[in-house]
């Protein structure tokens, strides 16, 4: 019941300078965007390079890594703000320092066995004769009570650079393309990799199964962006954002989870239309200049009021569809990675 009610004042979980976390109000700063960001912060008590790796059910998971000589460890905590309450270290691996390896957590529920779960998806070159240089995702699953990880799951396809999985319904969904493109994390070669938009694919891990599927993005979607499109989940459906030619932000929502039909055109906003209310000159073409995307952060119930991000200064642009307003809010250099955070008194999955 309490999450229930809470789900109607929105909040915005922010990492910014360690060891702080913190809680952002977003009803507060959508009524008076003036007064700055009123926040609740968290001191986190471990001394290590921490950050939110996901956003459930009003339990966050928190993720301290440690760069060694020889090898990175990487270790899990899970707080319940609102209870005050964090577990002992739920789990760790350690991993050979190899920088061509990437790795990307992600944290959810499986509805099936009433679980948390997390997922640690990483992208490795082939360095073996056969298809050398080619990479490969693998996923490891991490039931929180267990205290080891399972390899499950292995497929051809490579998340993009600045795409880090987003949790739905007992599902994470990473937009991603194959893996035959050695290069794809350098943006000039990524470019030039991807020349068609049959290329990117939605690979969706069901949390319960342990399967992944693979979605398609909306045939209307037809010509390979100039900034690297991206997934969101808004108003409870994912929803799958795109550059076209320099000029507009298209975004679609997938109204019925896994059914390609589902996409509909949520929005479309001109660049310029946004310059107009925004009292920077030069701010979208710096935004083009520097093949930044804009990211949508969250759309209020009426969806008439929609924030997005953009990536370059973390500045805040809250946009109003129905008078086609917008209004910039500068944040601190410092603040990043967002999740959408629903306050609750759920109980600690550790105990």
């Amino acid at each position: 019941m309490h999450l229930h009610q809470s789900s109607q004042n929105p909040q915005l979980i922010t990492k910014s300078t360690h060891p702080n976390i913190t809680v952002v109000s977003l009803r507060s700063l959508l009524k008076n965007p003036s007064i700055g960001i009123s926040v609740e912060t968290f001191h986190c008590p471990i001394r290590a390079l921490g950050t939110v790796v996901g956003a459930c059910n009003g339990l966050l998971c928190l993720l301290f890594k440690s760069i060694l000589i020889t090898h990175v460890e990487y270790q899990f905590y899970v707080w319940n703000p609102a209870t005050r309450t964090i577990s002992e270290k739920l789990g760790f691996f350690r991993d050979k320092k190899r920088l061509e390896d990437t790795f990307n957590f992600n944290f959810g529920f499986d509805y099936l066995t009433g679980t948390y779960k997390l997922v640690a998806l990483y992208a490795k070159r082939n360095k073996g004769i056969v298809n050398e240089g080619l990479w490969v995702s693998k996923v490891k699953f991490f039931n929180l009570g267990d205290n080891y990880w399972r390899n499950i799951l292995s497929f051809p396809w490579v998340p993009l650079p600045e795409n880090e999985g987003v949790h739905l319904s007992g599902t994470i969904n990473w937009l991603s393309i194959p893996g035959g493109y050695g290069t794809i994390y350098v943006d000039e070669i990524f470019k030039a990799s991807i020349t068609h938009v049959d290329q990117f694919v939605i690979v969706s891990v069901d949390l319960s199964t342990e399967t992944d599927t693979r979605l398609l993005l909306p045939t209307g979607f037809d010509e390979v962006p100039y900034v690297e499109p991206s997934l969101r989940v808004l108003m409870d459906c994912l929803c799958f954002s795109h550059d076209y030619k320099k000029t507009e932000f298209v975004i679609w929502q997938m109204r019925e989870f896994g059914v390609q039909e589902s996409w509909t055109q949520l929005f479309r906003i001109e660049y310029l239309h946004l310059q107009r209310h925004i009292p920077f000159s030069d701010y979208f073409l710096d935004y083009m200049e520097a093949d930044i995307p804009l990211l949508p952060l969250y759309l209020f119930k009426n969806e008439d009021t929609l924030m997005l991000r953009h990536n370059g200064d973390n500045g805040i642009i809250i946009y109003n569809m129905r008078d086609k307003t917008a209004e910039m809010i500068g944040l601190s250099r410092y603040w990043y990675c967002p999740f959408d955070y629903v306050e609750s008194l759920n109980s600690t999955p550790w105990n």
